[in-house]
């Protein structure tokens, strides 16, 4: 184990936050431990969980991977901003509690960073995702070549764990804390409107879609919210306003309001009114409600269908399949 003398910054400070995942909190933490690189500190963030997580760090016996418990539950958002404020490293790395790094993530990464010009914020690596069923799925970094308004209009993908960050950037970014859901992609808009980033495509973590979790959640009000703090950018671009109204039809009627359902349903039709496979849509939001919830599952269904076929193609021509 790497011993740092005292008063030695370390290279990378890991922020992990976590709620009520003891078991899966110790496989993160164990593929931090395995890292070739062993410069590094791990600062759990306890979101006020009811699990004691504190006899769970203490039990793994690594005096580089500490617990911060917070005194109320924030959510991801405020935990990550926790830890940032608790981040010693001169580079900081943030590591959902239900996902993995391969071994040689950080020894991969940080010599990157390091011999990266200063206008260069930070690193994005490949990914593996293991979906529910067990199926994988390699994805290439899911920023490369991507700006802000593509992570905006939902063109490119984004995955907090994959990046590694200047943590000075990292704190002038910061997460918002009125998010519950999404806040990765909103940070990284921020992000890439201060910075740009280097490459690793080499598949560096495992993320794991498994179980119920921040997925599975009503996230309609947290697209409401972000469609009033992005009123600027989609005031002059009908195109965008039909994107996030449609994503706001569709997230309502997966939780059941119709209400909410209807009006952002016949907002996107409006923007985009030549879209003609949203008109569907438009009838099934006047459905009684478990039909119409059906309907637009069924409809989001085929529409991820779509995606991975076209990702199959892409593989099959060479090339690694972009992220959702």
């Amino acid at each position: 184990m790497y011993v740092r003398s005292v008063g030695e910054q370390p290279a990378v400070s890991v922020v992990i936050p976590t709620f009520e995942r003891p078991d899966l909190l110790r496989r993160a933490i164990a593929s931090v431990r395995h890292q070739t690189w062993c410069d590094w500190e791990a600062i759990v963030v306890d979101d006020c969980s009811t699990a004691d997580i504190a006899s769970v760090v203490d039990g793994i016996g690594d005096a580089r991977v500490r617990v911060v418990r917070r005194a109320v539950n924030g959510g991801v958002a405020a935990a990550q901003n926790t830890g940032l404020d608790e981040a010693q490293g001169r580079y900081v790395s943030f590591l959902h509690s239900d996902d993995e790094w391969a071994p040689e993530r950080l020894a991969s990464m940080v010599p990157l960073l390091d011999a990266s010009p200063c206008d260069v914020g930070g690193v994005e690596c490949g990914a593996l995702v293991i979906e529910p069923s067990g199926t994988h799925r390699a994805t290439e970094p899911w920023l490369l070549g991507a700006t802000d308004a593509d992570l905006l209009a939902y063109r490119a993908g984004v995955h907090i764990s994959s990046l590694l960050l200047r943590r000075e950037l990292a704190l002038a970014t910061r997460f918002d804390e009125e998010l519950r859901h999404t806040e990765d992609r909103d940070f990284t808009i921020r992000l890439l409107r201060r910075t740009r980033l280097v490459f690793e495509p080499r598949l560096l973590v495992l993320v794991h879609r498994e179980g119920p979790g921040l997925r599975d959640r009503n996230k309609a009000p947290t697209c409401e919210y972000l469609i009033g703090k992005y009123e600027a950018e989609l005031r002059g671009d009908a195109g965008l306003q039909a994107i996030w109204w449609s994503r706001l039809a569709r997230l309502a009627a997966r939780s059941g309001d119709r209400a909410t359902t209807r009006s952002a349903m016949r907002r996107a039709v409006r923007a985009r009114p030549g879209r003609v496979r949203w008109w569907p849509l438009l009838a099934a939001a006047h459905l009684p409600g478990a039909a119409c919830t059906r309907s637009f599952a069924a409809y989001v269904a085929v529409a991820r269908m779509r995606v991975r076929l076209r990702q199959r193609t892409h593989a099959h021509a060479g090339g690694a399949p972009s992220g959702e």
